[in-house]
């Protein structure tokens, strides 16, 4: 009777191996969904999910008016510098040597030149 009186007392290891059996599916469980995810993201071909911007809309998906094949006209003499959109309207900035001469703005429901800005050296006066 002494002797079992002064054996320590052996901690139950039963309690431990589950939580760790447990841990471990979690872990795995975690890792194949961060595998599926990158995965489909990968191969996703709709474009309409992927927004960067909380502001941004998505054009793919929109219906908008079918205004067919514009023609935009540009003088000989002028390159298109840059093109910028907002929500109605097209902003297509030209000129020479990269200094900008002339703006026009283009509808984008119709396509059609609603207006132009003439942009002259001469300075206000």
């Amino acid at each position: 009777m002494s002797e079992q009186m002064e054996q320590e007392p052996r901690p139950n290891l039963t309690l431990l191996k589950w939580i760790v059996g447990v841990l471990g599916f979690l872990i795995i469980l975690f890792v194949v969904v961060i595998a599926v995810t990158i995965y489909k993201r990968m191969t996703a071909t709709d474009t309409t999910e992927m927004v960067t911007s909380t502001t941004a809309q998505p054009i793919v998906g929109k219906s908008f008016a079918a205004f067919g094949d514009k023609r935009i006209p540009i003088p000989d003499d002028m390159d298109v510098i840059s093109l910028t959109a907002s929500e109605s309207r097209l902003f297509v900035m030209l000129g020479t040597e990269g200094a900008a001469r002339l703006i026009l703005v283009v509808n984008v429901a119709t396509g059609e030149v609603v207006g132009a800005l003439n942009l002259e050296k001469d300075g206000i006066q």
